[in-house]
C-alpha cells in the first residue's frame, strides 16, 4: 500500500489545504481504515470560518485534519486488536481518549480528562481523508444492512438520541424542537420513534422546513413568520409542551421556550451558545419545577441509532443536501454559506466507490 495519503488540512481560519501526508504508522490497538463517507456540519464550517467560540479562545489548534462524522473500512490492524479484521465496515467515535488513566482503565473513556476530540478541540485527525487511523476502543461495527451514508450520520443521530433521552421523551409526549438542521430533524424523527404524540419544528428556511414536514414533524413554524408560542396555541389544548429540544443555538428561542414548557416539563440545550446566559428568569424554572439540561455528546447511543437504520425505521437519505467528492472538499465548505437555504448536510465522498454504497 502507498505510504501517503490525501487529506484536507485546516491550518486556520479560511485556509484549508488539500496535500499529501503519511498514512500514520499503527499502534498495538490501532485501527487504519479506508474512509467512504464523511459529514461537513456546521461545527466544521464555524471553526474553518473562526467563528467558533473556540477557535477564538484557542482550544482548536491548527493545522488538523477535520471530519468527525464518517464511516469507512477496515484496512489493517495493530498486533493487538481481535474485534476487527480487514474488510470490516466501521465508523468511529467523535473523541479520542488517553487509553491509560484511571477511567478509561474502567472502560469509562467519556470521562477521560485528557481526551482529544476528532477534528475539533485539542484535534485528533478526523475523516476528511483517504485513510484514518484510530484506537479500537473507540471504532463500532457497521451493519452490513447499513449504507456508507446513514454510517456518516450515525453521530448526529446518536447526539440528537441523547437529547430526547437528556429530555424523558415518553409515550404521548408533545415536543417542540428548534432548529432545521441536521440535529433538529434527527431529534424530531427520534421523538418520533420514542412515542412522542406530537412533534412541532420550528426554523427559518422553508426548505428545510418542507423537509421536517416529512421527516417527523407534525407542524413546522418559520419564526421569520410566525410565533412559535401561537402556533402551539392553537396546536395544542393549552398551548405548552412535555419537552423541548433546542438545537438552534438561539438564546431567545431558549428563553422563550421557558414560557411553554408544562410543569416539570424538560428543556434539552443540545447547540453551542458561545455566551453567557444574563437575564434569565430562574422563577419560571424553580416554581414551574423545569429541568433545564445539558445534552452535549453521544456516548452509548451509537448501537441504538444502527439498530433503528437497520431496521428501516430511521432513513436519512432525505438529509442529504449535497455530495462531494474529497477533491473538491473546499467547494464544499464555501457552499456551507452560500448553500445554506438548502443546506442540511453535505457528504464527502472519500475514495473512488460508487456513492451511496
Amino acid at each position: 500500500m502507498k505510504q501517503t495519503m490525501k487529506a484536507a488540512r485546516l491550518f486556520g481560519p479560511n485556509d484549508l489545504r488539500l496535500m499529501d501526508v503519511p498514512i500514520p504508522e499503527l499502534g498495538p490497538r490501532d485501527i487504519l481504515s479506508k474512509v467512504k463517507r464523511a459529514g461537513l456540519c456546521g461545527t466544521d464550517y464555524s471553526i474553518y470560518s473562526g467563528e467558533f467560540s473556540f477557535v477564538k479562545n484557542g482550544l482548536v489548534r491548527f493545522p488538523f485534519t477535520p471530519g468527525h462524522e464518517w464511516s469507512g473500512v477496515v484496512v489493517a490492524v495493530g498486533s493487538e486488536v481481535v474485534n476487527f479484521k480487514p474488510g470490516d465496515r466501521i465508523i468511529g467515535e467523535t473523541f479520542v481518549s488517553c487509553g491509560k488513566c484511571d477511567f478509561c482503565l474502567r472502560g469509562r473513556y467519556d470521562n477521560c480528562q485528557d481526551v482529544r476530540s476528532v477534528g475539533t478541540i485539542n484535534a485528533w485527525d478526523g475523516g476528511f481523508a483517504e485513510y484514518t487511523v484510530f484506537p479500537d476502543r473507540h471504532i463500532f461495527h457497521l451493519p452490513d444492512s447499513v449504507s456508507f451514508d446513514a454510517g456518516a450520520f450515525v453521530e448526529p443521530a446518536a447526539t440528537s438520541l441523547n437529547a430526547i433521552q437528556m429530555a424523558s421523551v415518553q409515550l404521548g409526549d408533545v415536543v417542540l424542537v428548534h432548529g432545521s438542521g441536521p440535529l433538529g430533524l434527527l431529534a424530531a424523527k427520534l421523538a418520533k420513534l420514542s412515542g412522542a404524540s406530537k412533534v412541532f419544528v420550528t426554523g427559518r428556511k422553508d426548505a428545510k422546513l418542507t423537509v421536517a414536514r416529512s421527516f417527523g414533524a407534525d407542524v413546522a413554524i418559520n419564526t421569520t413568520r410566525e410565533s412559535f408560542a401561537e402556533v402551539l396555541a392553537r396546536h395544542t389544548t393549552n398551548g405548552k409542551v412535555d419537552r423541548v429540544i433546542e438545537t438552534s443555538g438561539s438564546f431567545e428561542l431558549l428563553l422563550q421556550s421557558l414560557d411553554v414548557i408544562r410543569t416539570r416539563g424538560t428543556l434539552a440545550a443540545v447547540a453551542f451558545y458561545d455566551r453567557v446566559l444574563q437575564q434569565v428568569e430562574i422563577d419560571k424554572i424553580v416554581f414551574g419545577q423545569i429541568s433545564l439540561v445539558g445534552a452535549s455528546g453521544s456516548t452509548g447511543t451509537y448501537e441504538p441509532v444502527m439498530a433503528l437504520m437497520a431496521s428501516g425505521d430511521l432513513d436519512i437519505t432525505p438529509l442529504i443536501s449535497g455530495r462531494y467528492r474529497l477533491k473538491d472538499i473546499l467547494q464544499g465548505y464555501r457552499d456551507m454559506k452560500d448553500r445554506n437555504d438548502i443546506r442540511i448536510k453535505w457528504l464527502v465522498d472519500c475514495d473512488d466507490a460508487e456513492q451511496g454504497q
